[in-house]
């Protein structure tokens, strides 16, 4: 009889358990209380399903960059020269796992490119890049986007003419002077 009721109370046990554990992520992360900490409910009621609301993440660093190593950027830039034509966006997306975002280049107000990513986990690092056309001068932005269209955040960087460079002419070596006779 003591087997019995052990199973048994395993059993009432375990969908409790279970439920909690088989809420989406935005349940388990404070947009909704854990099943645990709800009053029991009859299993009728158990069964309707709830509303979720789904989060959306947050960005938690966004730079342009000139190249990305092991998934960091290797520096940050504010502006670049046209004389150089290819530029990385790098963003870390937080809390948004199971979910699409996307990065939307814009040059001078127009949408030119978007590059879609699907989040894996709560903390995930992704990257685009640009090859720019040196006649593209001018104000560049990437917007990160949610799935329902939402921008997340947004960056900037000018795409400006490289300075034209004087070559420094070296002074002339000093020639040692001319033995005299």
């Amino acid at each position: 009889m003591k087997k019995l009721f052990a199973l048994l109370s395993t059993l009432v046990v375990l969908p409790a358990y279970a439920a909690e554990y088989a809420q989406p992520a935005a349940a388990q992360s404070g947009a909704n209380p854990p099943a645990a900490s709800q009053p029991a409910t009859a299993p009728a009621a158990q069964a309707q399903p709830q509303a979720q609301t789904k989060s959306t993440g947050t960005v938690a660093r966004a730079q342009f960059t000139s190249a990305v190593q092991d998934r960091e950027p290797v520096d940050k830039l504010s502006n670049l020269p046209n004389d150089q034509n290819r530029v990385y966006f790098f963003s870390e997306i937080k809390d948004a796992a199971n979910q699409k975002i996307t990065h939307r280049w814009e040059h001078n107000g127009k949408v030119v490119s978007e590059i879609g990513f699907d989040i894996g986990g709560d903390r995930w690092r992704v990257f685009s890049n640009k090859t720019l056309d040196p006649s593209q001068t001018g104000e560049w932005k990437v917007s990160v986007v949610d799935e329902a269209g939402g921008t997340l955040g947004a960056s900037t960087f000018t795409y400006e003419a490289a300075q034209a460079v004087k070559p420094v002419a070296e002074p002339a070596a000093a020639q040692p002077a001319a033995p005299t006779r």
